[in-house]
């Protein structure tokens, strides 16, 4: 380890002279008022450093300190004011959803980025520039609100918040949180917050609604894991329950809004999830198995003058679960319910798909005893063959390879041996065999590697035969002859 030491010489000097009657005290004084005055200077500039101070306040057009939506103002303005004591240090602010507005009694109904949206008032500020702009956008997190001046001089700006189509959305009693954060960019001071709690309270329209749809777990997600122990994990139910009473028909609708994706940004085809309604006995519901979709899915509809079951499941799975590659995806199912002409959302769950890395080969000799044997052999007569069922179970979604390794030739115990153009192998297709066969000519069988088989280029789970021929040449002597072959699975 390298070790720096920093050595700081002083470099003494001597005032002399040869007055007397006090001048060397008086130039003494004088020397130490100059330091005084200079550790005054230095202390000065350090206690403006850190005393830098910034502020963010805000105050709600209509008073208050919640910003609360109801049916007779679905739209408040905020001014927010800024303040910095310093010259020459900018700063920034940017918005943060901290919480997004979620049903009280149902948390699994929120009020998305389409209808929760916050506008600009232009002319508001004064100095800086207010990135927010004069339309409409979603309410969404890390946006960039504000950024001042160079010298970042004080301000002041108003945003306008608004719930859009509350008439869509689900009655309820519903809560968030907003913070907005001033960010010194070129000073020593921390940011500063300021939260703003959000209600929203929207009413019933007299259709006595209260329509749910809950996962059957008590979560808020769907999960389907294939791996879990029992076999059941490739399924999962949502609970619909209708408590309120309708006057004439109404539909229970689905969608797909967002595509069915990994982490590391695989996508999952939509058809991959499949669903039905089994238990229905008033309304009309889908029935059969039937996959999701980006559109709209009518679901169950009840009878024309507006009875319908109670509670009803509907039961998720996969369509496929051996042919999912490998991953966690994720996407959310949202549901709608349409009456009278008029659309409401009844919120959305999650989706989750767990899905265990796959990534096998099994090996079956057609004897069942996992050799290959040829017996009772007699000098000079015709091909014995031995057959080899190879399958491969892959959900990697990448090409793979089977190689075939040979660690002997074929000998006895009195060193004897067996000559390679006698024993010979060729692969050949099991059936609906996707992948390409690498011998499908007779070739011997020689010590070391040869590849018999790779992948389709989705890497898909596949079988193939080899067969194996061995012809007992003229001359051969008696004893049992042997070899050792491996089988190898490899990623390409």
């Amino acid at each position: 380890m390298l070790y720096l030491k920093n050595i700081v010489g002083i470099r003494p000097f001597l005032l002399k002279s040869k007055s007397v009657n006090g001048k060397i005290t008086r130039m003494k004084k004088v020397l130490r008022s100059f330091i005084f005055a200079l550790i005054l200077f230095v202390s000065g500039v350090f206690v403006s450093q850190a005393f830098a101070s910034f502020g963010l306040s805000y105050t709600l057009d209509e008073g208050g300190s919640r910003l609360e939506f109801d049916k007779n103002n679905f739209s408040r303005g905020i001014t927010f004011t800024t303040s910095n004591d310093t010259t020459n240090n900018r700063y920034e602010i940017r918005q943060r959803l901290d919480s997004p507005l979620r049903s009280r009694d149902n948390p699994s109904v929120t009020i998305g980025g389409d209808n929760f949206v916050v506008r600009g008032f232009r002319g508001s500020n004064r100095y800086g520039d207010l990135r927010i702009p004069s339309g409409d956008i979603a309410v969404r997190n890390d946006e960039l609100v504000y950024v001042s001046d160079t010298a970042g001089t004080p301000d002041s700006f108003t945003l306008v918040y608004s719930i859009k189509d509350a008439s869509t959305l689900a009655p309820g009693y519903y809560t968030g949180r907003v913070t907005l954060v001033l960010n010194p960019v070129n000073a020593a001071a921390s940011p500063v917050n300021r939260v703003i709690e959000v209600y929203v309270n929207i009413p019933n329209d007299g259709s006595s609604l209260s329509v749910t749809v809950a996962s059957a777990e008590g979560a808020s997600s769907i999960i389907l894991d294939p791996s879990e122990s029992g076999g059941a994990g490739d399924r999962a139910n949502a609970v619909v329950t209708i408590n309120g009473s309708f006057n004439g028909p109404f539909k229970i609708m689905q969608i797909l809004p967002a595509p069915i994706q990994s982490l590391d940004g695989k996508l999952l085809d939509n058809g991959s999830i499949i669903f039905t309604i089994p238990d229905a006995a008033k309304g009309v519901a889908v029935n059969q198995p039937t996959p999701l979709t980006n559109n709209i899915q009518t679901i169950y509809s009840s009878r024309p003058d507006g009875s319908a079951d109670k509670v009803f499941v509907i039961a998720y799975s996969l369509a496929d679960a051996l042919s999912l590659p490998a991953g966690n995806y994720r996407s959310r199912i949202q549901y709608l319910l349409e009456s009278s002409g008029k659309q409401t959302n009844l919120g959305a769950l999650d989706i989750e798909i767990r899905q265990k890395r796959i990534f096998e080969i099994s090996i079956t000799p057609q004897d069942q005893r996992y050799n290959i044997e040829f017996s009772d052999l007699k000098p000079g007569e015709g091909p014995r063959t031995s057959e080899v069922l190879i399958e491969v179970k892959s959900n990697l979604g990448r090409p793979y390879q089977v190689v075939q390794n040979v660690l002997s030739e074929m000998v006895n115990d009195k060193g004897g041996k067996i000559p390679d153009e006698n024993f010979t192998l060729c692969t050949l297709s099991a059936g609906d065999t996707k992948g390409s066969l690498k011998i499908s000519d007779k070739a011997a069988v020689k010590k070391g590697n040869q590849v018999l088989f790779i992948s389709d280029p989705d890497g898909s789970s596949d079988k193939f035969r080899v067969v194996y021929e061995l012809v007992c040449p003229v001359g051969l002597g008696a004893g049992n002859y042997s070899s050792r072959i491996t089988y190898t699975l490899a990623e390409l």
